[in-house]
């Protein structure tokens, strides 16, 4: 809480120094009249005369701050001049072309307040007068946001250096400032190219000669195939001559194997064959 009073203290004995005063003056104009322009318009389109009031009366208020803003302006314009006389003496007659600038604009700020006045005592809708003394009240503030603005701006290029259209010592390039290039220690030569001999290639053979014939080549014959159905050996286990069936494919008939010439069978083999039994 002590920190906070101490703050309170030190801002009111820094607004009674005129070079700090105007300093904290000079946004209260512009974004003043900026907020009473937009509460205006607002007020007209919503039909709220309260706010149309109100609005009116900060636009007022703001041309009215150009008044103390600009005694506290003059007062501190001598000790700006002892401070930048001798470091930076463009900044001094920069700051005195703009304080004439804003003396030769005080008729702006005090017509907008007679206007101002007049428009919040007739009112904006009662009349033709009314609504005609609002719309002058309207462009005489944006004018004299603009002239406020661009004063502002030009204070800025003056004292802040950080702008990039000030004249800084930092932006200026001279010959002598820009760093000598490094001398290289060593430099590398390319060593020439040295011709290889190349070895002819082999000569490739002659290609024949195209034969050009009216009659066309004859097609080769289509290859055809038989079908030969298996013949069906008896099942013995003792036969030399038994072959298993072959796989058949569905769509091509496979090529059948030779056939074993057909010997008969001796008496002993007879013997040993296995007769089914009869069925009742």
């Amino acid at each position: 809480m002590s920190e906070f009073i101490l703050q309170i203290e030190s801002l009111l004995s820094a607004l009674s120094d005129p070079e700090y005063r105007y300093l904290a003056l000079e946004p209260l104009i512009t974004y003043g009249l900026l907020t009473g322009v937009i509460l205006v318009l607002v007020g007209y389109f919503a039909k709220a005369p309260r706010l149309e009031v109100a609005a009116l009366v900060v636009i007022g208020v703001a041309a009215l701050t150009y008044f103390p803003y600009k005694d506290a302006r003059t007062a501190a314009q001598p000790r700006m001049e002892q401070v930048y006389k001798i470091d930076a003496k463009s900044r001094v007659e920069g700051f005195a072309k703009n304080s004439l600038q804003w003396q030769a604009a005080s008729w702006q700020f005090k017509l907008l307040v007679v206007v101002a006045f007049a428009t919040l005592m007739i009112g904006v809708h009662r009349n033709r007068i009314g609504l005609g003394l609002a719309a002058a009240t309207l462009l005489l503030a944006l004018l004299t946001t603009k002239q406020a603005m661009w004063l502002n701006y030009q204070d800025a290029l003056a004292y802040h250096p950080n702008l990039k259209r000030h004249d800084a010592p930092i932006d200026r390039r001279t010959g002598g400032s820009s760093p000598a290039p490094r001398e290289r220690t060593k430099e590398r030569n390319p060593a020439p190219p040295v011709a290889q001999p190349v070895t002819p290639a082999a000569q490739a053979p002659a290609p024949a000669p195209a034969t050009t014939s009216s009659a066309p080549a004859p097609r080769p014959a289509a290859a055809t195939m038989t079908y030969q159905p298996p013949v069906l050996q008896p099942l013995s286990a003792s036969s030399p001559y038994s072959y298993p069936s072959p796989a058949v494919d569905e769509r091509v008939a496979p090529p059948m194997p030779p056939q074993a010439p057909q010997v008969p069978l001796t008496r002993q083999q007879r013997a040993r064959q296995v007769q089914p039994l009869p069925r009742y």
